[in-house]
């Protein structure tokens, strides 16, 4: 739904048009792109956050030590690919000239939304990736890691400020509805 008092100018619907392509081109690469990565550099994973502590050893992963690392990072990247499709949603709205409008407020909620359950996925995952590192190893050689990082604390943060924008904008929303009903 377009609004007539704050119709989205020729540069915002150009950019949005790119910024909203560009999500979608993330989206479709970002859970074939972590199971490749995986596969491909699984030594890499042992360096990934909190569990670097564990100083887990490099190694190929296969069988259920595969599984297990890849579907804790994909269930991991869920408040991702929430986030970046709410984000896309976004700016085909905003393409669309759905600037000041009800759903803007709302895709921006769950955007927002979507950061704080990434704040709190990120300690889960620490624990959850450690658990799978350490599938086939010896005894002595597994560890548990539990932690929170800045990251995670900076994701909290900045979800509730958007979260608060959000509020703002769906209010700015309700009073141009309101505005351009006495007009």
């Amino acid at each position: 739904m377009q609004s007539s008092a704050n119709p989205a100018s020729p540069a915002i619907s150009r950019l949005s048009v790119r910024v909203a392509a560009l999500l979608t081109a993330v989206l479709l690469v970002l859970p074939p792109g972590l199971v490749a990565y995986v596969w491909l550099a699984p030594e890499q994973i042992v360096n990934w956050g909190g569990v670097a502590m564990a100083d887990f050893p490099p190694r190929p992963l296969e069988g259920v030590a595969f599984l297990a690392v890849a579907g804790v990072l994909l269930v991991y990247a869920g408040p991702v690919v929430w986030g970046f499709w709410e984000l896309r949603a976004l700016f085909r709205g905003y393409a669309r000239g759905e600037i000041f409008c009800p759903s803007a407020a709302v895709r921006l909620r769950h955007c927002a939304l979507a950061m704080v359950a990434l704040a709190v996925a990120g300690p889960v995952t620490t624990v959850a990736l450690s658990l799978a590192l350490s599938v086939g190893l010896p005894e002595g050689s597994r560890h548990v890691v539990i932690g929170i990082h800045g990251e995670d604390l900076g994701f909290a943060i900045i979800g509730l400020a958007v979260l608060v924008i959000a509020r703002v904008l769906g209010e700015a929303a309700r009073l141009a509805r309101e505005n351009a009903e006495f007009v």
